[in-house]
């Protein structure tokens, strides 16, 4: 699943470079952990007192979902590739090979997977 794009006022193009010891950001990483926002949130947060930062570290378990979701949607690009190769035509013109329903049931099992691993996510 792609990323959405941001409109042009709500794009980050720029970057603001500060200079700080080993210890500081260490420091600055090891607070942003504790509050659960990554460093660049945090420090949007802390310079800009904005309301929400844009989004949280995710915890264990969302991350693991996540990258579930990442992998499921690998495998249905492999078996979509997979489907489109067994069913291309030969020389002779004739079908190369499965059945269409067998295809189909393959992805609908992911995405059932894929509707279950959402839910949690929500």
């Amino acid at each position: 699943m792609a990323r959405p794009q941001k409109d042009g006022a709500d794009k980050r193009d720029f970057t603001i470079r500060v200079r700080v010891t080993s210890a500081e950001k260490l420091s600055i990483w090891q607070m942003a952990a504790d509050a659960g926002y990554t460093p660049s949130d945090f420090m949007r947060l802390r310079t800009m007192a904005a309301t929400q930062p844009l989004r949280r570290v995710p915890t264990p378990e969302r991350e693991l979902l996540l990258n579930v979701m990442a992998e499921l949607g690998r495998i249905g690009n492999n078996v979509n590739q997979i489907a489109r190769a067994l069913n291309s035509r030969d020389e002779t013109g004739q079908l190369a090979g499965i059945e269409p329903d067998d295809i189909n049931q393959a992805m609908q099992g992911l995405d059932a997977l894929t509707s279950q691993v959402l839910k949690l996510l929500s």
